[in-house]
């Protein structure tokens, strides 16, 4: 499962990267942290990203596992894997979780836009481009990433999975 994955990771470290620089740029200004949780929600995901999640949640001990399951059968809306305000699958978080409340550049009707989480940013008027992630860009990416990791099984994935499913994905 590690080589399937190995694109969908290339692409979570780049943009890891971009939000590290932001980090040492704009620290003073970006609040969110752990403890922070208000935008966890139960998401559906690209088949790639949902095994992802099925790899963390199989290297958890049995006690988390049995938490986020419990979660998962409430159907809160709430994230299954944020546990007492605590992504218990942190390193492995999908992109969404990733990019949420950063700057991001998108386009629509034509005109340029930034949008960010308010909690960070205060006073925030403009970003150099350097600042934001293209949404559409990194969309693309995504999705040509999830092809490739889709093709290489023989049965069909529908095109999103719940957060929630992915705690019974097969890594066979």
């Amino acid at each position: 499962m590690d080589k399937l994955l190995k694109n969908y990771r290339e692409l979570i470290s780049r943009i890891d990267q971009h939000i590290e620089q932001l980090a040492r740029v704009h620290g003073d200004n970006i609040f969110c942290k752990k403890g922070c949780d208000d935008c966890c929600r139960h998401l559906a995901l690209f088949p790639v990203e949902a095994f992802n999640l099925a790899r963390a949640f199989g290297a958890l001990d049995d006690l988390s596992r049995e938490k986020i399951e419990k979660q998962a059968r409430e159907n809160s809306g709430i994230c299954p894997f944020l546990q007492a305000h605590i992504c218990m699958v942190y390193s492995d978080r999908p992109v969404i979780c990733r990019t949420h409340g950063y700057p991001l550049y998108m386009e629509k009707d034509g005109e340029g836009m930034v949008d960010f989480c308010p909690k960070n940013f205060k006073g925030a008027t403009e970003f150099s481009r350097s600042d934001m992630l293209d949404l559409d860009r990194l969309n693309t990416l995504l999705f040509a990433v999830n092809n490739h990791f889709v093709a290489c099984f023989e049965e069909d994935f529908p095109d999103r999975i719940w957060m929630k499913q992915a705690l019974t994905l097969s890594l066979a």
